[in-house]
């Protein structure tokens, strides 16, 4: 139960391959399929956008994992893991080589202890809560999605899953009952040096994430905050999300608030979602409906009303091997038109231009 809480809270190891013992994994994900997202607003100069792109349901990846028994219960760890665009066979992530996780680690009956880029404790905790799992145009923070995650929207920096320079603990599991605590001074690229008298640009965050499962049940809560003094920035964001499995159906709710301020500039975003999964066969059929809302003294966002609905569904061919297809529409009142979108490349910057959004592919793991 550990491992698991790991790969989906701190490392979100969506490949679903377990840890290997005393040597090296090899896994990934090749996803690809067609990508279609159009706009009916009038201050939206382009239309819509068509294409085959990769990453659409899992991100592409390539990684590599292991472990080494160093006697006692005590183990090393560590994953590299890559992004790629199969559709054009470049790395993602910017370029980055291992731009997904890179991190090294201590695990034992202390619990475990990470160090390197790896994925918020919130995306672990919105990807266990999203009926979408994170993907797809019914994901609910996709693109410039309602569920903006990492910080607020005026801290700048929104959307990012995954932080540089972390150092994070996970503890052992009591009675269902689970902690990731996590901190980086600089959670985008490296440190800043520190000059007297000059206030550091770093992106300071500080994280914990409890969870809990009881059979059927499961509910998790995450507080992070994000600092940086030169700007006189400060984030603060927490989210409570719960699932509930009833055999035929599972039922998914997620609320949070992203509480930013800039100097004397303030917003707060209030928004929520829930959904709903259910396995017909080799089918599962996925729904959700989420909405945001806005207030502060920023005239560009206080007042934003967002709503977006998401419809979509799962094959699976094997074990290893799904198809996919997914719609999704948005709606926005005019203060929040053109910010937000059901995305456009994976999350290029055009995500903001497009309200509506289907995707269908193929996804094999391995």
């Amino acid at each position: 139960m550990q491992k698991k809480i790991i790969a989906l809270a701190v490392a979100a190891m969506a490949s679903g391959a377990a840890f290997a013992q005393s040597n090296v994994t090899v896994y990934g994900i090749a996803d690809m399929g067609y990508n279609y997202s159009s706009s009916s607003e009038a201050a939206v100069k382009v239309k819509s956008r068509s294409g085959v792109d990769s990453g659409l349901q899992s991100g592409s990846r390539l990684g590599f994992k292991g472990t080494e028994d160093l006697g006692n219960g005590l183990k090393a760890l560590f994953t590299y893991e890559m992004g790629l665009n199969v559709d054009q066979g470049t790395s993602a992530q910017g370029g980055r080589t291992f731009g997904r996780q890179a991190f090294v680690g201590l695990t034992g009956d202390f619990g475990t202890v990470l160090a390197g880029r790896v994925y918020t404790p919130q995306f672990g905790l919105v990807f266990k809560v999203d009926p979408f799992a994170a993907g797809t145009v019914g994901d609910v923070s996709y693109g410039r999605g309602v569920y903006t995650m990492a910080t607020g929207r005026l801290v700048g920096v929104p959307g990012e899953i995954r932080l540089d320079n972390v150092v994070a603990y996970v503890t052992p599991t009591f009675g269902g009952f689970n902690v990731i605590a996590a901190y980086t001074k600089e959670g985008i690229g490296d440190e800043e040096r520190t000059d007297k008298g000059v206030k550091n640009a770093d992106h300071t965050v500080w994280a914990i994430n409890p969870n809990f499962t009881y059979g059927n049940l499961f509910v998790g809560a995450n507080y992070h905050k994000v600092d940086r003094d030169d700007l006189d920035a400060q984030s603060k964001v927490w989210d409570l999300g719960a699932t509930y499995d009833f055999g035929v159906a599972k039922l998914h709710a997620l609320y949070g608030q992203a509480k930013d301020s800039v100097g004397a500039q303030n917003n707060k975003d209030k928004k929520w979602m829930v959904g709903a999964s259910a396995p017909i066969g080799k089918f599962t059929v996925l729904a959700s409906y989420s909405r945001l809302k806005s207030e502060g003294n920023v005239a560009a966002l206080d007042g934003d009303k967002v709503s977006k609905w998401s419809l979509g569904s799962t094959y699976a061919l094997s074990k290893r091997t799904n198809l996919y297809a997914a719609y999704a529409k948005m709606s926005t009142n005019d203060n929040a038109e053109g910010q937000f979108g059901v995305g456009g490349t994976g999350g290029a910057v055009d995500a903001g231009m497009y309200q509506t959004g289907f995707n269908f592919g193929l996804r094999h793991q391995f």
